[in-house]
């Protein structure tokens, strides 16, 4: 007999045997495989645990979407089977209550109590450590200790900056998702350690995409204020422009007017409006403005003239104009 060691858990095995006689140069052929697997052991790594609080209803409850990454551990552990979520206020433990879930995502409906929150992946041996996060009651204000976050990208990656004013703080959490994505279950994040700043491959990012992302201080279990920024990984031009609202124009001035572009058509942050004006037959002039300004007065036009007008909006990649539209001052 032989004792194999050294094997993962949780794993399938083929053993076969041949055997030579002390008097022979020959092997024999192989046995016939016999298969069989390790036990399993209970999951060693807690899970990678998030949460989004969304505003309280009007009933005092809020929703808090609960996400998780799943348990991929190499070697493997054993199959798991499911998650088990407990959850009870922080103030009365007795009150816990158990789920179990085979989804890596749940959503709690909480009062405005502050909660103390487990989930432990489980599989036939056992359960893994558990991974805590606290939530905090609905009237509960935690300091700004982040002073500022800079986003800036290399040629393969998108680096996140951070600075914070107290000392302390050894583990943060990096949160990213779409402006525009509704869902609390479709943002991304990563737990940061003994660093201030986080990196991650370009290609988790679209271009022309505006992205909030956030940092939040962890003191143990408990989730103090994040810090939040936009960014673009790359932009290119508006997809579109500003279309003019020329309103009633007087003898020489007319305030024109025009609306934001949609978000998901800026491509960029907007720098700047600029508005192109031009007398029939005449030279065409511009004015620029700040892309907080959404309406501007042209003064010294000529009387009892047509004028054609459009407004270009501009990003870092360059700029798009709107379609023209045409006004004609009055004569009196």
């Amino acid at each position: 007999s032989c004792n194999l060691t050294g094997l993962w858990d949780s794993t399938e095995y083929s053993v076969a045997v041949r055997c030579i006689s002390v008097v022979s140069t020959f092997w024999s052929e192989w046995s016939k495989g016999k298969t069989a697997s390790t036990e399993e052991k209970a999951p060693s790594k807690k899970v990678d645990l998030w949460r989004v609080i969304e505003s309280s209803h009007s009933a005092g409850s809020r929703s808090v979407h609960l996400m998780w990454k799943p348990l991929n551990n190499f070697p493997p552990s054993g199959r798991i089977l499911g998650y088990k979520i407990q959850y009870f206020p922080e103030n009365n433990a007795v009150l816990k209550m158990t789920n179990f879930s085979t989804d890596t995502k749940i959503i709690l409906l909480l009062n405005e109590e502050a909660y103390i929150i487990s989930i432990s992946a489980c599989n036939s041996a056992g359960n893994s450590p558990e991974a805590i996060l606290r939530i905090p009651s609905t009237d509960e204000k935690t300091s700004q200790i982040i002073e500022t976050v800079r986003t800036f990208t290399t040629n393969q990656e998108v680096v996140v900056e951070w600075i914070v004013s107290k000392p302390g703080v050894t583990e943060y959490v990096v949160e990213w998702y779409e402006e525009l994505e509704t869902d609390p279950f479709g943002r991304s994040w990563q737990y940061v350690s003994n660093s201030t700043n986080w990196k991650t491959n370009k290609k988790n990012f679209k271009p022309f995409v505006c992205y909030n992302i956030s940092v939040y201080p962890l003191y143990g279990n408990k989730v103090a204020a994040p810090y939040s920024v936009q960014t673009y990984i790359q932009e290119k031009k508006p997809s579109e422009g500003p279309v003019a609202d020329t309103g009633i124009p007087g003898k020489n001035e007319v305030t024109i007017k025009w609306k934001e572009i949609s978000k998901d058509k800026r491509n960029g942050f907007i720098s700047n409006y600029t508005i192109f004006y031009k007398p029939e037959d005449g030279k065409e002039l511009n004015e620029t403005v700040n892309s907080d300004v959404l309406q501007y007065r042209l003064k010294s036009l000529q009387a009892n003239t047509q004028y054609t007008v459009y407004i270009m909006a501009s990003n870092e990649a360059g700029g798009t104009i709107g379609e023209p539209k045409t006004f004609k001052t009055l004569k009196f």
